[in-house]
């Protein structure tokens, strides 16, 4: 019997100590969001302003780092839509979108009939740009009366113009705004050239870009930024918030999912704050931007600009600022005057903010800007 025993416990250990000759176990990706996991596979859509490109990054990042699909939660970009379509979300038990966008044409929306909510904050500073041509009949504000103004958003999105101009009293009737009919679609600055419209209000982090980028028919050259004028906009937006539907994320697998989308959103955001060239990257391999690496990276500076340093903390909310942007909106008649507490849903941020990840930096104390040549 101990011979036997002896020969049992050889056949165990030449088992185990057995070179693994099968494929090596998939790793399970890691889980950011703590406790934060929804009874069902959820998909949470992001809606980013404008064409695709430096925006999408981080968002991109956070599938790309897999942090949370361990929880079945998928967060995909989405573009807006156009006109009445704009804060339409997919409509599902499984699904819930986030808007990102400025106060403005949430209040725009919700007259209409919308239920918006803002569930976090994102940028600190406005980047809307008001651009004319240099050597055109625009000069200043007052130029503009009576004239069109492309504005490279959707309805609402005028608030930052209408509002320098009334506190420079100057005529707002007869002023007329030109929207994309696909908010997707890349700025053209052609309409500038062309004298369709007398200028063109953008973003820094995109169209603003582009207009320098324009290539000259005659020439075959880009323009440059000198070939354009930059009109003052005393009266700014408060910045891109985070929106989303009151009735869409009224569900506690929308809540879950929404608060761990934020915990990895910021993960990814400070990704992107500390190594531009990387996320820039990511955006070209995703092939959802006609953008070279070089231009997504300074379009991600520009970004990086209205987020950092945050000394309340990336997401956190201030309700003081949010009812300044209501007062300022309905004095140029977009929305109706409601209380700033009324459109704010902090549920999701109270949950979030039980789980944020040790050692990420949503406040970027001492970040600057890089300094980087307009491609």
């Amino acid at each position: 019997m101990r011979r036997l025993g002896l020969i049992l416990l050889s056949v165990f250990v030449a088992v185990a100590c057995r070179p693994h000759l099968g494929p090596s176990p998939t790793p399970t990706p890691s889980y950011v969001a703590g406790t934060l996991i929804p009874s069902q596979a959820m998909t949470v859509g992001v809606h980013l302003p404008g064409a695709p490109g430096a925006l999408a990054a981080s968002v991109l990042d956070i599938g790309a780092s897999e942090g949370l699909a361990a929880g079945n939660i998928t967060v995909t970009t989405e573009a807006f839509s156009s006109g009445d379509q704009a804060f339409v979300g997919a409509g599902r038990t499984d699904a819930v979108d986030l808007f990102v966008t400025d106060a403005a044409p949430a209040l725009f929306a919700n007259a209409s009939g919308a239920d918006l909510v803002l569930i976090a904050s994102f940028q600190h500073s406005s980047t809307w740009r008001l651009l004319t041509l240099a050597d055109g009949p625009v000069a200043s504000l007052a130029d503009l009366a009576g004239g069109s103004m492309y504005v490279d958003g959707v309805h609402g999105d005028e608030a930052p113009v209408l509002l320098a101009m009334k506190d420079a009293g100057i005529s707002l009737e007869g002023l007329t705004f030109v929207y994309p009919d696909d908010p997707a679609i890349p700025f053209d600055a052609t309409l500038l050239h062309d004298g369709t419209v007398k200028a063109a209000l953008v973003r820094s982090f995109d169209g603003f870009a582009r207009t320098a980028q324009y290539v000259d028919p005659a020439t075959g050259a880009s323009v440059g930024l000198a070939a354009y004028r930059e009109i003052s906009l005393s009266s700014t937006s408060d910045g891109l918030g985070i929106w989303a539907s009151a009735a869409s994320i009224a569900a506690d697998d929308a809540k879950t999912a929404v608060a761990a989308t934020l915990i990895a959103w910021s993960q990814s955001l400070t990704k992107c704050r500390d190594d531009v060239e990387t996320c820039a990257m990511l955006v070209v391999d995703s092939s959802i931007s006609d953008l070279q690496q070089e231009s997504l990276a300074w379009d991600l500076n520009q970004i990086n600009a209205s987020l950092w340093p945050n000394p309340a903390g990336l997401f956190e909310i201030d309700s003081a600022r949010l009812g300044v942007a209501i007062s300022s909106a309905n004095s140029v008649g977009i929305g109706s005057p409601v209380s700033a507490d009324s459109l704010i849903d902090r549920s999701i941020l109270k949950l979030a903010q039980e789980q944020w990840i040790q050692g990420v930096d949503r406040h970027g104390a001492g970040w600057t800007p890089l300094d980087l040549p307009l491609p």
